[in-house]
C-alpha cells in the first residue's frame, strides 16, 4: 500500500509540472466546425468512387446499434467468450457483424477530453456535433443560462421531420447518457429527474425524463425500451428486484421527488392512440406489436439487470434481443417512409467500471445476438445498420495463453506467476486481489482482501485484476471500431472523428443537414436513373454502394 500510495503521489506531481504544457484546440469546436468537419469528410469518401458506375441508392430504414464502452479488446474477447460458451475454441468465431462489409475507425474524444464518457460522445454520433464531456444534446458552448443557443438536433428529429417512425432500445435507464443523446439536451448528463437538479437551476432546466415524455422528439417516439422506471415515478414491488447488489457510480439512481407519474401523464397524452405500457416480459409478449402504433416499455426501476443474472421469467426482465425485436415490428409498417432506431447494450460499460469483465462478454455476446436477430427481420437493400461503441475501456487482452484457453481464466505459461488475460489498468478489482499477507490498511469499503487461491473466480460479483486502486474503473481513450451494412455503408471506411457518423445516416437516409448533398434523395432523380439503365449513376453525390451478399447469420 506504500508503494501504491508512493506512486499516485508522484503521478499527482507530474501531472502538476506538466499541467501548464497542456495544449487547447486549435479549432473553435463549435457546432459550426463539426458539421465542416463531418462534410468535408463525406465529399473526400464520396470522392473515392465517383467514377464508379453504381446504382444510387437510399436507407429507407437506419438502425445503429452502440456496444457502450465495446472497444477493440471487448470484441476480441467476447468474440471468444462467444465461441467458448458454445464449447468451441472461441479464437475462429465470428459476430454477427464481422461480416459486414465496410468498417472504419471512429477517434471518441470530447471537445474537453482526451478520454471521452457517453454523454459527449452519444451527442457526436447522434447529432454531428462534438461536445463537452457530461453535455447531451448542446454544443461545447452550452451554459447555465444558454440552453435553448446551444442545443443541437438529434437523427431522431430529422427522421421525424421526414415522416418515419422512431424509436431507442437500452439496458441501462432510458434516461441515461447515450439513449438521452437521442431526445434531450442538457447541460449535465446526471439531470435524469429533477432531484438531481440544484435548486437554483429548476426553474430553468427540465429534467431529461421529463424531457422525453413531454417535448419533441421523445413525445413523438413510436417505441421506448429499457430501464428505469425510478426516474418516471413509477416504482415496482421489491419481490421483483434483484438479489444481487452492485457498487459504483453508474449504479446510483435518480428517484423523482416531485411527486409526478411521469407514465401515467404519457398514456394520458397518447390517450386516443394505440398506444401501451409494459414493465415485464409477460406485457411486451402479450403487445399486438403490429398494430400497436406507441410502445413504452420500463423494465426496471433502475438499470435493467446483466444478462448473467437476467430473470427469465414472465414477471422478469426481457433480453436486449427480445426488445430489439419488438422495436422492428412496431416500426415497420407497410407503406410508410421507413424508420430510425438506436439499441444500445448499455451494460458492457457498467460491468467494465467494476472490473467485472464476465459481465461485460456476456453483455457483448448479448449485442451480438440483438444485431442478429436485426438482420433477420430487416431488408438490407433498404436498412442501413451501423454497429460501433461511444468509447473504448482501461481493460487488455494480455499474456501468452494457449489457443482455446478460457478466455477469463490465466494468461501466463507453465510454473510461472500466475495473471489473468482480463486485466484492467484501473478500478476496484487491485483490492481483491493480494500476492502476500499484508493487511488492509484502507477503507474496508474498497473490498475484501484475500489470497489469489482463495477467490471464486467463478462468483457473480468476482472482480478481474487492476493495476491501479479507483473505485470505479475509467473509459479508454483510443479509437473504436464501426461496422456498416446495407444502403451507404461504402461511406464508413477509415479513421473519422466520431460525429462523421451522424452524417453518414443523414446521407444516406435522406434526413438531416446532410441530405442535400445525395441526390439519390431526389425522387425525379432516382426515376431519371432508372429510365436511363444506370446513366447516371457516376453522379458524385450519389451513394456508391454495390449490393454486397447479406452477412452470415449464426
Amino acid at each position: 500500500m506504500l508503494l501504491s500510495g508512493l506512486l499516485f503521489v508522484l503521478i499527482c506531481d507530474i501531472d502538476r509540472v506538466l499541467g501548464a504544457s497542456v495544449y487547447k484546440s486549435p479549432n473553435l469546436d463549435d457546432a459550426r466546425h463539426w458539421k465542416r468537419t463531418a462534410e468535408n469528410y463525406l465529399k473526400q469518401v464520396l470522392s473515392y468512387d465517383e467514377n464508379r458506375r453504381m446504382k444510387p441508392s437510399v436507407a429507407k430504414n437506419v438502425i445503429i446499434f452502440v456496444g457502450d464502452g465495446m472497444g477493440i479488446a471487448s470484441l476480441s474477447t467476447g468474440r471468444i467468450y462467444k465461441g467458448q460458451r458454445a464449447g468451441r475454441s472461441g479464437e475462429e468465431e465470428q459476430l454477427s457483424f464481422d461480416t459486414f462489409p465496410n468498417t472504419g475507425m471512429s477517434k471518441t474524444y470530447n471537445t474537453d477530453r482526451q478520454v471521452p464518457d457517453s454523454a459527449g460522445t452519444a451527442t457526436a454520433m447522434f447529432s454531428g456535433i462534438k461536445t463537452r464531456y457530461g453535455v447531451v444534446g448542446a454544443d461545447y458552448t452550452i451554459t447555465e443560462t444558454n440552453l435553448e443557443a446551444a442545443k443541437v438536433p438529434s437523427f431522431m428529429e430529422w427522421a421525424q421531420e421526414e415522416g418515419k417512425r422512431t424509436g431507442i432500445v437500452t439496458t441501462t435507464r432510458i434516461t441515461h447518457a447515450t439513449p438521452a443523446a437521442c431526445y434531450a439536451h442538457t447541460i449535465n448528463r446526471n439531470y435524469e429527474c429533477g432531484a438531481k437538479i440544484p435548486v437554483g437551476m429548476k426553474s430553468r432546466i427540465k429534467d431529461i425524463a421529463r424531457q422525453l415524455v413531454e417535448d419533441e422528439p421523445g413525445r413523438n417516439m413510436n417505441v421506448i425500451l429499457g430501464g428505469g422506471r425510478n426516474c418516471f415515478g413509477a416504482p415496482v414491488p421489491d419481490h421483483l428486484k434483484s438479489e444481487y447488489r452492485f457498487n459504483g457510480a453508474m449504479e446510483k439512481p435518480c428517484l423523482r421527488t416531485d411527486g409526478r407519474n411521469l407514465v401515467t401523464d404519457w398514456q394520458q397524452l397518447k390517450n386516443g392512440t394505440k398506444a401501451q405500457y409494459a414493465w415485464k416480459t409477460a406485457d411486451l409478449r402479450a403487445v399486438a406489436l403490429d398494430e400497436v402504433d406507441h410502445l413504452l416499455g420500463l423494465f426496471a426501476d433502475d438499470h435493467m439487470s446483466y444478462d448473467t443474472i437476467r430473470n427469465r421469467d414472465e414477471d422478469g426482465e426481457p433480453s436486449l434481443s427480445e426488445m430489439t425485436e419488438a422495436a422492428i415490428r412496431v416500426l415497420q409498417r407497410p407503406g410508410s417512409a421507413g424508420f430510425a432506431l438506436m439499441v444500445e447494450g448499455g451494460r458492457i460499460d457498467h460491468a467494465h467500471h467494476q472490473n467485472h469483465a464476465h459481465l461485460a462478454l456476456a453483455e457483448v455476446v448479448e449485442l451480438d445476438r440483438a444485431v442478429e436477430t436485426a438482420l433477420k427481420l430487416v431488408d438490407l437493400d433498404e436498412t442501413l445498420i451501423i454497429v460501433t461503441a461511444d468509447h473504448s475501456h482501461a481493460m487488455t487482452f494480455n499474456g501468452y495463453p494457449d489457443r482455446g484457453n478460457d478466455i477469463l481464466g490465466f494468461g501466463n505459461r507453465p510454473n510461472a506467476t500466475a495473471y489473468e488475460t482480463i486485466t484492467y489498468a484501473n478500478g476496484p478489482g487491485f483490492l481483491q486481489h493480494r500476492w502476500n499477507d499484508t493487511l488492509l490498511t484502507e477503507d474496508a469499503d474498497w473490498g475484501t482482501w484475500v489470497k489469489v487461491g482463495q477467490l471464486n473466480r467463478s462468483d457473480i460479483t468476482y472482480r478481474h485484476l487492476s493495476a491501479f486502486p479507483l473505485g470505479d474503473e475509467t473509459h479508454g481513450g483510443e479509437d473504436v471500431a464501426v461496422f456498416a451494412a446495407g444502403p451507404g455503408a461504402s461511406l464508413v471506411r477509415g479513421t473519422f472523428e466520431q460525429n462523421y457518423i451522424a452524417y453518414v445516416m443523414s446521407f444516406a437516409g435522406c434526413m438531416g443537414p446532410a441530405k442535400r448533398l445525395n441526390v439519390a434523395c431526389d425522387d425525379e432523380f432516382r426515376l431519371e436513373f432508372n429510365q436511363s439503365s444506370g446513366a447516371a449513376g457516376s453522379h458524385p453525390a450519389a451513394i456508391i454502394t454495390p449490393s454486397p451478399p447479406p452477412p452470415v447469420l449464426r
